[in-house]
């Protein structure tokens, strides 16, 4: 499988290009400039490639000049950042029952890996570990991802709190001390998978955020994004691939099906079994993609007309016409005004 298969949450790049708007620069241009719709990624429902989010990563890391950036991403992470998952971890009785949801629920932020959590004597070790099938990966995913982790117990548990070690499978910076610094414990790199080691009776303590109630109710609202994500994985994954290879139609069945991992025809199947086709697919999306392209008022039509696949621009506006009755200019105005 790809770097397309796989996808994070929609709002973890949103969470990037704040990070990155503290170094005096425009995050939310970063996201247009690796194809990422600002206002898209503020949707329940979306979702970010890893190719995408590597591309993202690339971009901030050369311009910011940081090489600690993930720890500085880690730092803009609130509750909202992960949806109602990040309101029922904040929302948990101790900080255990928190990494517990989270590594329950890990796919709901990334698939790109599992998240585990064990008991090991006196200490608890929560630990990532990365799809081996994955070869191109950005470090800086592993700062931010395990920065949040650790900064997400201190806030819902005391602001001293600090574990024992931290192990990152990242290669080891020139300068450890932003690492040293955030993390407040022994840190060591390359290692063989990414984990964190916490007291064991820390674990355990009671939080004064702690809200069975609201927790509950945030785990049921978890449950159905999971599950609306399992029924619509497929597509979603061939939407993302498709967004991914612009313009859209250059991409063929059989390309999305190498990098889906799968042969056509049992792509064609699985489509098939949702009451879709690879072409239906792509009609679907390209429609969807007009209308947001055009009434979010920054994209040329010429270049909304490439993104879409369309040759000429008149092409692209008689296809508009017959989706929506009503001219891309004029859509345009009445969204914007």
């Amino acid at each position: 499988m790809s770097e397309s298969s796989y996808s994070v949450i929609g709002s973890w790049p949103l969470v990037i290009s704040r990070a990155v708007n503290a170094y005096g620069i425009d995050g939310k241009a970063l996201l247009q400039r690796v194809g990422i719709e600002p206002v898209q990624t503020a949707l329940p429902e979306a979702r970010c490639s890893l190719s995408q989010l590597n591309r993202l990563w690339r971009l901030a890391l050369t311009v910011t000049d940081d090489p600690a950036l993930g720890l500085t991403v880690a730092s803009f992470v609130r509750p909202t950042s992960w949806h109602a998952l990040g309101f029922a971890i904040w929302a948990s009785n101790t900080v255990r029952d928190g990494f517990a949801r989270l590594c329950d629920n890990f796919r709901m932020f990334a698939d790109y890996g599992t998240l585990h959590i064990n008991t090991l004597d006196d200490s608890v070790e929560i630990s990532l570990h990365r799809d081996p099938a994955i070869s191109a990966w950005c470090a800086s995913e592993t700062d931010a991802f395990i920065g949040t982790c650790v900064l997400t117990a201190r806030h819902i548990y005391r602001p001293d709190f600090k574990p024992e070690q931290v192990w990152l499978s990242r290669p080891q910076p020139e300068d450890p001390t932003p690492w040293q610094r955030l993390f407040k414990c022994p840190v060591y790199f390359n290692a063989a998978y990414d984990r964190i080691l916490f007291r064991r009776e820390a674990m355990h303590q009671p939080l004064l955020t702690a809200s069975p109630e609201l927790a509950a109710q945030n785990d049921v609202l978890v449950a159905d994004y999971v599950a609306r994500m399992d029924r619509a994985d497929l597509r979603a994954r061939l939407e993302s691939l498709l967004l991914s290879h612009l313009p859209l139609g250059n991409l063929t069945a059989q390309g999305a099906a190498d990098e889906l991992g799968l042969s056509l025809r049992t792509l064609q199947r699985r489509l098939h079994d949702k009451n879709a086709s690879f072409q239906q697919v792509l009609d679907a999306l390209r429609k969807k993609q007009a209308w947001h392209w055009v009434t979010s008022g920054h994209l040329p039509l010429a270049e909304i007309s490439y993104r879409l696949g369309f040759r000429h621009t008149g092409n692209f506006t008689r296809a508009f016409r017959r989706w929506f009755a009503v001219a891309p200019l004029q859509a345009r105005l009445s969204e914007t005004h």
